[in-house]
């Protein structure tokens, strides 16, 4: 593997033992997915592609397919492994589990000694090298970067602006928000690691509301609104000509969406659970509750499961109203949606019937998404299966 630090180029070439050994008590997951996304955040972070290397990790292409096998039981393509971010977080934590474990037991029992030995590990292939020159450097980075995203797990709040951060990142934390402040900050939270500014500003904003003065909220506004600012379009000259406002979407564009998305559920809501599929048309809350930690697709991979859809067509558009960034369409669709659990059919979530359901469409960086749909009555279809409550009427 090879990172780019401060002018420095190295690689990795060593092959770790995969998933051979427990992982200590000292390292819990909460743990080993703080270190992962400090090693996320200690990597360049410039939005392009570096000198061949994947993912927000800058990971070496031929070590891809054999972590990923593995790990995860398949080969991914280092394209494969880059569309993901979660898939990609989860073939680091694996490899990482067992390093961690190793540098703890070589660091005397030292836990911050054992973060700067991995993350010398992972740099340099060589984790005695862990305080010498520009390492040593990238290794208190690390180290800085771990014990933040452990302090804001115990707060449940999102991580102040760090060194050489512009905005907030996902933490690889698993904490289930209990609050609206929570799910509002971790949907932003989710929103700024995707680049969808625009969705991240609104989501700390609703934060704030929750708890107004609050601190955390505040500092991830400036975070976001900085980070806007700088990337901007400058215009030089008095006549300069000002960008255009955006023209609303239009009901047509709406149901074409919609139609697209339900075309697209086959693969989303089974496996091989498309997240790429997954961003191009869900934002805000709707992808939170689907891509994070204890969401929909957890839950479907963990209980070996997933939907088939039959029949699915938008039957009428009930209502619509839209303005410059933002849009609501009632539409009354017919869907043939089965769940299929351990091979077989779940009859309390499985549906042939046509409903009125609403989508709430937000533009994010110039594309239309969907933020939340879910029938006028309020169910929340193949979302309904987190709700034990919750049951299908026919």
């Amino acid at each position: 593997m090879r990172l780019s630090l401060t002018g420095l180029m190295v690689t990795l070439g060593l092959t770790v033992g995969v998933g051979v050994l427990p992982v200590q008590a000292q390292f819990s997951e909460g743990k080993i997915g703080a270190f992962v996304e400090a090693l996320r955040q200690a990597a360049p972070q410039t939005g392009r592609r570096y000198d061949g290397l994947y993912s927000d990790w800058q990971v070496q292409p031929q070590n891809i397919p054999r972590w990923s096998r593995a790990c995860i039981g398949r080969e991914l393509t280092p394209a494969q492994f880059a569309a993901s971010s979660a898939t990609a977080r989860e073939i680091i934590a694996c490899v990482m589990r067992d390093v961690l474990q190793e540098e703890y037991r070589a660091s005397g029992n030292s836990e911050p000694l054992a973060i700067r030995r991995a993350a010398a590990w992972w740099m340099t292939g060589n984790p005695n090298r862990y305080n010498s020159g520009d390492t040593a450097i990238y290794t208190q980075r690390v180290l800085s970067l771990y014990q933040q995203q452990n302090q804001s797990a115990s707060t449940r709040s999102v991580p102040l602006r760090s060194q050489g951060q512009a905005a907030p990142a996902a933490t690889g934390q698993t904490t289930t928000p209990t609050t609206a402040y929570d799910r509002y900050m971790m949907a932003g939270y989710e929103a700024t690691r995707r680049r969808e500014h625009s969705t991240a500003l609104l989501y700390f904003k609703r934060a704030l509301d929750e708890r107004p003065n609050d601190s955390y909220a505040s500092q991830a506004i400036r975070n976001v609104e900085s980070y806007m600012e700088e990337n901007r379009p400058k215009t030089q000259g008095k006549n300069a000509s000002q960008p255009t406002a955006a023209t609303p979407i239009t009901q047509q564009q709406a149901v074409d969406l919609i139609n697209q998305w339900l075309e697209a559920k086959s693969e989303i809501f089974a496996p091989p659970f498309n997240q790429t599929q997954l961003s191009r048309f869900a934002t805000g809350e709707l992808y939170a509750s689907l891509a994070n930690p204890n969401g929909l697709l957890d839950w479907l991979k963990n209980n070996r499961a997933y939907y088939r859809y039959g029949v699915q067509k938008v039957d009428a558009v009930e209502r619509f109203a839209a303005d410059r960034d933002r849009a609501t369409i009632e539409l009354k669709i017919t869907e043939d949606r089965t769940l299929y659990q351990d091979g077989a059919v779940n009859p309390q979530h499985t549906d042939f019937s046509t409903k009125p359901v609403r989508y709430t469409l937000e533009r994010v960086d110039g594309h239309w998404k969907i933020a939340d749909y879910k029938t006028t009555e309020g169910l929340l279809l193949e979302r309904s299966i987190l709700n034990p409550t919750s049951s299908n009427s026919r």
